[in-house]
């Protein structure tokens, strides 16, 4: 429960002070973008984290979690440029580049905390 809790929380440090600063810095149309692209990632991300600490123990079904999370992303990546390019709600290249990178960015943060908790022995 700590790894799950730790990356929660840093991860949405992470995700705000990231949005925060390229809403900033692409201006307020591209920030409404970044928000949406953050919050999708930050959803998507404690879901495939918390199963693979749920199947971390079981190495076959830890493998078949870990490539199924893989697939996922790229479907939540493919869906979300489907949606962006057919409504005129977002800006694509800002919402299309932030889900990519912020789920990249949570995704690196995820061997910080994998192992929190664990007893070793």
């Amino acid at each position: 429960m700590r790894a799950y809790l730790g990356y929660a929380l840093v991860g949405a440090g992470v995700l705000g002070v990231l949005a925060g600063l390229l809403g900033w810095l692409l201006g307020p149309q591209a920030a409404r973008s970044i928000w949406w692209a953050a919050a999708i990632a930050y959803v998507v991300q404690l879901a495939a984290f918390a199963a693979l600490l749920k199947f971390r123990r079981r190495a076959t079904a830890f493998l078949a979690v870990w490539g199924g999370g893989i697939l996922v992303r790229m479907a939540v990546v493919l869906a979300g440029a489907y949606w962006v390019m057919r409504s005129d709600v977002l800006e694509p290249a800002p919402a299309l580049l932030g889900l990519a990178g912020f789920l990249f960015v949570l995704v690196l943060l995820e061997p910080v905390f994998f192992f929190v908790g664990q007893r070793e022995g």
